[in-house]
């Protein structure tokens, strides 16, 4: 997995990259940034040429550069793609529903949150560590989306791909974004100790942590 930058501004987690790349292979992370938009709407039009899921659930375009839509309430959505200025994916998605009735509402809200993506074989175990829901495949499918808690932190989550047994996706909070990142390397380090890994452990607790 490789970053990808919407504009020229310093993303929350920049410097966080060489930490995240000394836990492969066994975990997988990194920080994938992507343009968003919020939609608000109860018109039946709109939600159908945006294709925006039912509730609790994501729907997303095959490649991996399409566009992602998450279910975030009954009348409230949350569109991301990536490798374009939220201000520029703001107007395409506006140019979609250019003659339909009023009461749709777009927000440009890219700066809020960024995107963090978990993937390999210990993915759902480290995520099990702070999440209390379940998200083994049987009870979490490939389509389905959940706010929740993660280390006492709010995220977006929902699966990477169709795959039952692909990664996961986190939108965290610009502001909380550096707390999870420091929460992950912890509770990914008993699966890859590497130097880096130990390094940024004593770094962020001490030498005298237990």
């Amino acid at each position: 997995m490789t970053a990808e930058h919407t504009c020229t501004s310093r993303s929350p987690l920049h410097g966080w990259a060489s930490a995240f790349a000394a836990l492969a292979p066994a975990v997988r992370l990194c920080e994938s940034p992507v343009a968003q938009v919020v939609v608000r709407t109860t018109d039946e039009d709109a939600i159908a040429r945006l294709d925006l899921p039912s509730a609790c659930h994501v729907r997303r375009d095959g490649a991996d550069d399409g566009e992602v839509a998450i279910w975030l309430g009954p009348d409230e959505w949350l569109l991301c793609r990536p490798g374009i200025p939220g201000h520029e994916y703001l107007a395409e998605v506006t140019g979609r529903l250019a003659d339909t009735r009023p009461g749709t509402y777009l927000m440009d809200a890219t700066g809020q949150r960024t995107r963090v993506l978990l993937a390999g074989e210990h993915a759902h175990t480290v995520l099990a560590h702070g999440c209390a829901i379940d998200l083994a495949p049987a009870s979490f499918g490939a389509n389905e989306a959940a706010q929740t808690l993660l280390a006492q932190t709010g995220v977006i989550l929902h699966r990477t791909g169709d795959d039952p047994e692909s990664g996961f996706a986190l939108l965290v909070r610009s502001s909380f974004a550096d707390h999870l990142a420091h929460w992950l390397l912890d509770a990914a380090a008993e699966y890859c100790q590497t130097p880096a890994v130990a390094e940024d452990r004593t770094r962020t607790e001490g030498p005298g942590h237990v």
